[in-house]
């Protein structure tokens, strides 16, 4: 009887992960768009996503390592006063990241819909500073960094192609909310 139970929860198991693997097989590509807060002066952000699945079921523990690149966009100005001297400073932050995701879809068996994720590697941040000193005078400034992002997010997908997308995050930006679609 012991044989029999703990063949049934082997095929259970197996089934539900079947179930979920249907979301993330190897080889996928994945593209997004999300919005929200970016990481510097609570911005607003709008990014592009894409994701590439790299490992199956298994080869990698519970879950399935993406590839991830994306490209954050946020801006904001802001009056700053020296003296008797204002001006309007304009700045705009571009990350591009590079990251590894790891999926724990898999590992949700009463719920294979529901993707959480989290997320760690690099971006190259380019930033520029603009400044309106008044009489048609503009002081514009640049800078490139390279920043650690992380961050932890979920997938809820409503079709096998296309899922919500919610993460909250460091680096390149901090709350957002999108969608994913599933090209491959």
């Amino acid at each position: 009887m012991k044989n029999v139970v703990a063949s049934l929860a082997v095929v259970l198991i197996a089934a539900a992960a079947a179930d979920a693997q249907n979301y993330l097989p190897k080889g996928s590509i994945f593209g997004g768009i999300r919005i929200g807060v970016g990481a510097k002066e609570s911005a607003f952000d709008v990014a592009l996503d894409g994701e590439y699945t790299l490992t199956d079921l298994g080869e990698a523990g519970p879950g399935i390592v993406n590839l991830g690149i994306s490209i954050d966009y946020s801006r904001f100005s802001k009056v700053v006063t020296q003296g008797n001297i204002s001006s309007t400073q304009t700045t705009t932050y571009v990350p591009i990241s590079l990251t590894g995701i790891y999926h724990l879809s898999p590992s949700i068996e009463d719920m294979p819909q529901l993707d959480p994720y989290i997320l760690g590697g690099l971006a190259y941040r380019v930033y520029t500073v603009s400044s309106d000193l008044g009489y048609g005078v503009i002081d514009t400034r640049s800078n490139n960094e390279v920043i650690l992002v992380g961050g932890i997010g979920a997938w809820y997908f409503f079709t096998p192609q296309l899922a919500g997308h919610l993460r909250l995050a460091f680096g390149a930006s901090t709350a957002t909310i999108g969608i994913v679609y599933r090209f491959r």
